[in-house]
């Protein structure tokens, strides 16, 4: 790692509904690596933008390397915190992730039209944007199908829909709150089950198994949820090559992903989603490998690179 003073400005997260310790952990991984961490509030945070962009916090101007922030938030701290990620980036910094690749990582059938542009092989899915077009699309679809809001997090509104009227049903609930629900193939035979790569600038790093045997969802989080490594498994090379196929269709650099992969019998292997913020406490025990340290290391690297051509440029 090169001697360059870096600072990361870093917002704890205003809604650490899942991810209640990751703040922490990734803070301490900073520190460990000799970076000045500052952290802040998303309410304390500020920016003027004219002929350049100046950031505050607390009403004082603050200069820093790169911004981050991790996890899941309520919709209008979302909001905000891309207003501010998005500035970070016109000024010339380091995000976790581009402003673009960010939008299509919240947002499921972005991912999914991302995915098939690339031939990355995926669930069959539909999108309707009223109710008539739904019902005429149903009928392409199995009774028994998955019904899921395209913006949603660990297993949040994803629903397993038994006929054709209750998909129907929650279709038009998901409308009457506004909101997009899309269709999509239900497969019977990885019930409870899902394979978790966490990829690490662009490069898969670990491979687990999520396991449920009470919810349809390997994420349930049930009584019986447990994740298993799968480092030894014949298949983790195979499993390597499908999410860095993923990733790459969306960020050929992407600083950090966690792709869910079901690896059907009857369907072979196919990607269920990127996940922009993944939980790596659950993959680092389960594998023993220092998940921390790597993306610490990969996003002092981005950092590093994006100031020396910042310097070569002036």
């Amino acid at each position: 790692m090169s001697d360059e003073q870096l600072t990361i400005l870093f917002m704890i997260n205003p809604d650490p509904i899942f991810y209640g310790m990751m703040d922490q952990l990734i803070i301490e991984t900073f520190q460990r690596l000799k970076v000045n961490v500052i952290v802040t509030e998303l309410e304390e945070l500020s920016v003027i933008v004219g002929n350049e962009i100046t950031f505050f916090r607390k009403g004082e101007p603050i200069h820093f390397d790169a911004f981050l922030a991790y996890g899941y938030m309520a919709p209008k701290h979302y909001q905000d915190y891309m207003y501010f990620n998005f500035a970070v980036h016109s000024a010339g910094k380091i995000t976790l992730h581009h402003p673009s690749t960010e939008s299509i990582l919240q947002n499921k059938l972005l991912q999914y039209l991302k995915f098939s542009e690339n031939q990355v092989p995926i669930p069959r899915c539909g999108a309707s944007f009223s109710l008539n077009t739904f019902k005429q699309n149903l009928r392409r679809f199995n009774d028994k199908a998955i019904m899921k809001e395209v913006e949603g997090y660990e297993g949040t509104g994803v629903k397993l829909s038994v006929n054709h009227n209750q998909s129907t049903e929650l279709f038009c609930k998901s409308m009457w709150n506004g909101e997009q629900a899309i269709i999509q193939d239900f497969i019977d035979d990885t019930v409870g089950r899902s394979i978790r790569v966490l990829v690490i600038g662009g490069k898969a790093v670990s491979v687990t198994e999520f396991q449920d045997n009470v919810d349809f969802k390997s994420n349930g989080y049930s009584d019986d949820f447990r994740i298993e490594s799968k480092m030894d498994s014949d298949k983790k090379q195979e499993y390597f090559k499908f999410a860095e196929r993923a990733c790459a269709a969306i960020d050929p650099h992407l600083t950090i992903g966690g792709v869910d992969i079901l690896d059907s019998r009857k369907n072979g292997i196919v990607v269920l989603e990127i996940n922009s913020w993944p939980e790596m406490t659950f993959s680092q025990e389960a594998t023993g490998l220092p998940l921390f340290d790597q993306f610490g290391q990969e996003f002092i690297e981005k950092i590093i690179s994006n100031n020396r051509e910042r310097t070569n440029s002036t």
